[in-house]
């Protein structure tokens, strides 16, 4: 098999699943064929990083030769959306009022990876928890409609790349 040209070998993106490679083994012009002249093995193919390919001859095909190749990281599959959350001024006006996460962001689809919430822009009294996207609307916020720049981030993992998403979350103080 030292002798033999392999071509078909290409990166891939992580499926989750063992991945596999649509090989082809010339030898003088010849096409080999799997299981008769040659058998492949693989190493390493599931999750991202450096997979191997282990091709052997059989019969008069002699020798072994180790291929490899890249399975890069998935997309992160976080989906999210600004909602529209409520506050009632009476109670503003005396203490700070929080609202969920739930209140404020619709999760289409949960990402990979620990989530955190940023606020990029948007009045000083409506703040965000990094850590529980909690929104919490400061004691004293006049009557009005808010809206705020929240960046959504699933931190990925040794699979998934880091996503962020920039949604808009409207307050409305009434």
């Amino acid at each position: 098999i030292y002798m033999a040209y392999v071509s078909g070998i290409k990166d891939k993106t992580y499926t989750g699943k063992a991945i596999t490679q649509s090989l082809v083994l010339e030898y003088n012009d010849a096409v080999l064929e799997e299981g008769t002249d040659y058998t492949v093995t693989y190493k390493n193919n599931k999750n991202a990083g450096t997979a191997s390919i282990i091709i052997a001859g059989i019969g008069n095909f002699k020798g072994e030769t180790i291929e490899t190749f890249t399975i890069k990281k998935a997309v992160n599959p976080l989906k999210v959306s600004g909602l529209t959350a409520s506050v009632k001024y009476s109670k503003v006006k005396s203490s700070n009022q929080t609202l969920l996460v739930s209140k404020v962001i619709k999760t289409v689809k949960k990402g990979i990876g620990t989530a955190t919430y940023t606020k990029a822009s948007g009045n000083s009294k409506i703040t965000i928890a990094k850590k529980t996207g909690k929104v919490t609307v400061k004691k004293g916020l006049a009557k009005g409609t808010y809206k705020i720049k929240v960046k959504v981030k699933a931190a990925g993992n040794a699979n998934y790349k880091a996503w962020t998403k920039t949604v808009t979350v409207t307050v409305k103080v009434k």
